[in-house]
Parts: C-alpha cells; structure tokens; sequence
C-alpha cells in the first residue's frame, strides 16, 4: 500500500525496477520494526538506471520533484554506489535534489548496491548453507547461491528483502544503518 494522495508520506525515489519493488518492502520492515504501522511511503518513483541520477543538469531533479507530491514530509533517494565513491556521490545528489524542492531530502547511496544489503543477513535468505564474508559482492553470491536457478533482480529482490534479518543486516552495512538512522530522524519531524 501507498500513503492516499495528500497524506503524510515519504516520497522514494529509486534506482530501477528491482528497487521500485524491494526497498518499499525494507523499508516497510524497518517501520514495523519501530513500531509505525500506518501507510507512510508515496508510491516509488524509478530512475531507470543510475545514469539518469549522475547525468549533469538533468534527470534527478525532475525524478525527485515527481516524488515530492502534496503530503510528502521527505524524499529518500536510493542509488548504487558500484564503483563510484559514495563520498561524492552522495554529497553531489543530495546538493543537486536540494535544489529543486523545500521538502528534506535524504540522500542513500547503498555500498556497492542493494544486493550487497541483502546478502549481509545471508544466513536468513533461505539459501542453503551460507556464511557472510564482508569481501564478497552481495549479487555474485546470491547468484552462486540460487544455481542453478538465475537471479532476476526484478522478482528475487524483493522476495530476499522480505526475508532480512534487520538487525543483522544493520551490524554489517554503515550505509544500510545510516538509512535507518536517517529514517528515524524523519520519523521523529512527522
């Protein structure tokens, strides 16, 4: 569910299709996990690639305005890091989105990328025998994990998502805990 137009809300803004599903749900998990149980996130409003946010001068704002309908107490914006220092990235978006909405914007640039989230709480994915190793890629072994089935990052995002150990998962990510830090800083204005 969505927060009903006019509401109180969080406008999200995501990377891509994968994210539009999955980060509702973690966020929605978060929010149960604090207590908050009402309609509290907009509906999210995918990038279409990371390269829509990084273009210079266009793409992220308007994203970022489509977010921020009537009703919206903040926009979170969610990218990948990849191989790019969050450090910049952050700082460069959050400037960039800043301009263009009175509304408190949030900034979450996920170390290397969402599935690096998801695969910090392995051991609860119900993947088989699985330890976490902080130098692995989140995707490359949740892929080795489901062969012979294929990860689609569209469908299997959201479903690992749902079945994430937050406090786990929050030990072993900073960004995956600056989110939440962050959300309770909002939570805290609404």
């Amino acid at each position: 569910m969505s927060a009903p137009p006019g509401a109180a809300h969080l406008g999200i803004v995501v990377e891509g299709p994968g994210d539009k599903e999955a980060f509702p749900i973690l966020l929605r998990k978060y929010l149960h996990s604090v207590g908050r149980y009402e309609d509290l996130l907009g509906k999210p409003v995918p990038l279409k690639g990371k390269g829509s946010a990084t273009r210079a001068n266009s793409g992220l704002e308007g994203y970022v305005l489509a977010a921020a309908r009537p009703g919206c107490c903040a926009v979170l914006v969610l990218v990948d890091a990849d191989k790019d220092a969050s450090c910049v990235l952050g700082p460069d978006l959050l400037a960039r989105a800043q301009a263009v909405t009175a509304v408190p914007v949030v900034v979450i640039v996920a170390e290397r990328d969402f599935e690096d989230w998801i695969y910090t709480a392995v051991e609860h994915l119900d993947l088989g025998k699985a330890a976490w190793n902080s130098s692995e890629r989140g995707k490359n072994a949740i892929e080795s994990l489901l062969t012979p089935e294929k990860y689609v990052k569209s469908t299997m995002q959201a479903r690992l998502t749902q079945r994430m150990d937050l406090d786990v998962a929050r030990t072993r990510s900073t960004s995956l805990n600056r989110l939440f830090n962050k959300i309770d800083e909002i939570l805290a204005r609404i």
